[in-house]
């Protein structure tokens, strides 16, 4: 199995860090055949980083109202992202964007699962908030137990 786990986010935007915040604690965790990658960039580069993988797990914030901390794991290999899920980022092209795009090219891992944190505060500047924190420690160890899970 290859799999790639993609954490997203901007450390200079609050918590739009929160993809970031999964990645230092996931780091020197995982099996050495698993990739794991940090994107502060443009998500259209996740095509990039799943070229080859069978799985592939994405982190990033979301803005859709839920309450600050909320966790949604959606299986993107299934069907669309909710549109809640893809209308707000701070980059030009979001996680949602990227993944449809992977879709419509046929560059889809089989399996893609997106983990979307809800934030709350996206200024500049801002740290992460104490809900996202939480949170992040438990994307972390749902994503630990989710490739164990794979392996088996």
């Amino acid at each position: 199995m290859k799999a790639c786990v993609t954490c997203v986010g901007n450390a200079l935007r609050g918590d739009d860090a929160a993809g970031l915040a999964v990645l230092s604690l996931l780091e020197g965790t995982l099996d050495d055949d698993v990739v794991v990658l940090g994107c502060e960039g443009e998500p259209v580069a996740l095509l990039d980083a799943w070229a080859d993988c069978e799985t592939a797990i994405v982190v990033d914030a979301t803005r859709s109202g839920a309450e600050p901390g909320t966790v949604r794991r959606i299986p993107a290999h299934e069907a669309r992202l909710p549109d809640e899920l893809t209308r707000a980022s701070t980059h030009v092209l979001g996680v949602g964007e990227a993944v449809e795009l992977a879709r419509a090219l046929g560059k889809l891992p089989p399996r893609t699962i997106v983990y979307g944190i809800e934030g709350s505060s996206f200024d500049t500047g801002a740290p992460l908030t104490p809900e996202v924190a939480a949170a992040a420690e438990v994307v972390a160890a749902a994503i630990r137990s989710e490739l164990e899970q794979a392996r088996t």
